[in-house]
């Protein structure tokens, strides 16, 4: 359990961005800008943006 306050409901949301659940405004504007940048206008499709993001998670033996 984090120190910072959430919301009772787990949102499912990476932990980063679920401290935030008291605030479903700003959690969502993070969000939003997340998939803006993330997602953006590319030559890529989104399963291809998808398996590179994967891809770099696992040799950064990151779990998001």
């Amino acid at each position: 359990m984090p120190w910072i306050r959430e919301a009772e409901e787990r949102l499912h949301w990476a932990n980063v961005i679920n401290i935030m659940s008291i605030n479903p405004k700003a959690m969502q504007a993070v969000s939003d800008l997340n998939n803006a940048i993330t997602f953006g206008s590319s030559a890529l499709t989104r399963t291809q943006e998808e398996a590179i993001a994967t891809a770099v998670s696992v040799q950064n033996e990151c779990r998001f």
